[in-house]
């Protein structure tokens, strides 16, 4: 449903850490290359390379490598920070690492490639190079290396020009094209492994996507009064159980309450067990039972009954935490947050995180008065082709911001005619799509539309051939959910929201117009996967969603 415009970057998550300015400025230069070079063009980074000379074996490294939509190859030799001019040659400092002279590398890189692409036939392949300064300044013409094929810090931002200005005009068949982007990804006859992918894209992401985490606490206000409008996969989760560590390694008291009970149940194998974890109905209820009496929730005003319960005694409550953090305000009533405020000391910290582009229940929006508001569009979880599609339907009200070092795809988008049978046959396919390339089921989560009451993959004791894992309903003594033996997870867009997993499959779509809560549930179910994100949806879903789109653009 959309086409992409953008260069494309391998491998798409990087295989080392970043964790020096030179790896950075590595980073933001792929990044400025992937947004100004259009499709067609495909960016290579830290290739490492080795070649056999006169029986001695040597080894070496690519910083980029741009193949041109004809099949030619640029070298890009990216030396962040400063420079040091030696007899004439510019020469890079590692430290303990000793000194490079910049021509002679570069040298050694370009014939090094032109070899070994010469052994596999591909001789006609041009490959030309650019020293890239971002940090530094060329002041003087040199003999080692002409001055045209130098981007220094003055003209860094006509990098893309530059790339595609010296690329050569003569084309190669599409055959020496793929021969040569199979060869710079070491590409082999082998399967790859999802899961090394999985762990190492998760690593990444949780690294990048610690800014909230990191600066957030430090920000200081005498009303100690902090609301987080942040977008999914911006790290409120990690935020969260940075706060609560924090705390807890200080002797406070704190409180962590949300909306979602999959999502307390989630929080609380991961924050400090000293924390106390749970959701405002949860809440509600154990204040009533404290008194007492039972909740009996045959009684189908039973749960508006414990939460009415609650705002009556809340100001009766004893302030006991010294942190308090509510999430997922989009789904909180005023009211609700309102009646959470006596728990909270007089010298203690509130944290109010939430996202207005997932509210899934029609709730009144509400100000915090005197509150330092902190806002975040910046997605760091979902691949970004996802979050591009998501921005060019439109259904946030401000664009996020794609921050994965991910590129991923567009979902595969399944449709079905009416009747559930349909939807499940539609369903199965695309799961066995998955196994196909590799996916195993404990890494895929198949999210439905609807609940319990209209979903049949709820109902289903397997789906893609694999026993399915859904939640009972029901909850052990230590309050576990109870689930259903399987390996595949099937829940509810309402009831994962606030996770995420490897893979996800989001069934049953099903609307004949697209409404605001649709657009809703849509982010929601889109911003689950890490890596992938598939879509069942019927017929009638996709005309409304290609209509829309239609009239998006």
């Amino acid at each position: 449903m959309q086409k992409s415009f953008m260069a494309q970057i391998h491998p798409s998550l990087p295989l080392y850490a970043q964790l020096n300015a030179g790896g950075y400025r590595e980073r933001d230069i792929l990044l400025q290359l992937m947004d100004g070079l259009p499709a067609g063009f495909d960016i290579f980074h830290n290739l490492q390379w080795s070649t056999v000379s006169q029986g001695e074996q040597h080894i070496g490294e690519l910083d980029i490598v741009v193949v041109s939509p004809i099949g030619h190859l640029l070298i890009l030799e990216v030396k962040a920070g400063d420079l040091e001019v030696s007899d004439g040659q510019l020469v890079k400092n590692y430290g303990q690492r000793g000194t490079t002279v910049v021509q002679n590398q570069t040298r050694r890189q370009h014939g090094a490639l032109l070899s070994r692409l010469k052994d596999i036939g591909l001789a006609a392949i041009r490959i030309e190079s650019l020293l890239v300064l971002p940090d530094y300044r060329v002041s003087s013409e040199g003999l080692g290396y002409a001055r045209e094929r130098i981007v220094d810090a003055s003209d860094i931002d006509q990098l893309c020009s530059r790339v595609r200005s010296v690329f050569a005009i003569t084309s190669l068949s599409a055959h020496d094209r793929q021969k040569a982007m199979d060869f710079l990804s070491n590409r082999f006859a082998v399967m790859p492994d999802v899961a090394s992918h999985i762990g190492q894209l998760q690593q990444v992401s949780t690294h990048l996507s610690s800014g909230l985490a990191t600066w957030v606490p430090k920000i200081s206000h005498p009303d100690q009064t902090f609301v987080i409008e942040a977008t999914a996969g911006s790290g409120k989760t990690q935020l969260a159980l940075a706060l609560l560590s924090k705390a807890a390694a200080t002797g406070k008291r704190t409180g962590y309450i949300c909306f979602n009970r999959p999502l307390a149940d989630h929080l609380t194998k991961l924050a400090p067990t000293s924390a106390e974890v749970t959701n405002f109905h949860q809440l509600c209820r154990d204040v009533f039972e404290a008194k007492g009496q039972v909740a009996d929730f045959a009684q189908s005003n039973m749960l508006s009954s414990i939460v009415d319960h609650y705002l009556e005694v809340a100001e009766q409550q004893e302030p006991k935490w010294d942190l308090l953090i509510i999430d997922e305000s989009q789904d909180f009533e005023h009211a609700w947050v309102e009646s959470l405020l006596p728990l909270l000391k007089d010298d203690g910290y509130l944290y109010v995180m939430g996202d207005p582009a997932q509210q899934l229940y029609e709730r009144e929006s509400f100000e915090m008065p005197n509150a330092v508001r902190v806002q975040c569009m910046d997605n760091f979880r979902s691949p970004r082709r996802i979050v591009e599609l998501i921005n060019q339907l439109g259904l946030t009200p401000e664009p996020i911001v794609a921050r994965s070092v991910f590129v991923g795809e567009l979902p595969y988008f399944n449709t079905f005619a009416s009747g559930q049978v349909n939807s499940l046959t539609a369903l199965n396919a695309r799961l066995q799509a998955l196994w196909d390339e590799g996916f195993t089921p404990e890494q895929v989560v198949v999210v439905t539309w609807g609940g319990l009451g209209s979903s049949m993959a709820l109902k289903q004791e397997r789906l893609g051939g694999e026993l399915t894992q859904r939640f009972k309903g029901q909850y052990d003594s230590l309050g576990n959910p109870i689930w259903t033996p399987g390996n595949l997870r099937v829940e509810s867009v309402y009831r994962f929201k606030g996770q995420s997993a490897p893979a996800v499959v989001l069934c049953e779509v099903d609307f004949d117009r697209l409404t605001d809560k649709d657009k809703r549930k849509l982010v929601v179910g889109l911003t689950r996967g890490q890596m992938k994100v598939d879509i069942v949806l019927s017929e009638s879903a996709a005309k409304a969603l290609s209509e829309y789109s239609a009239a998006a653009r």
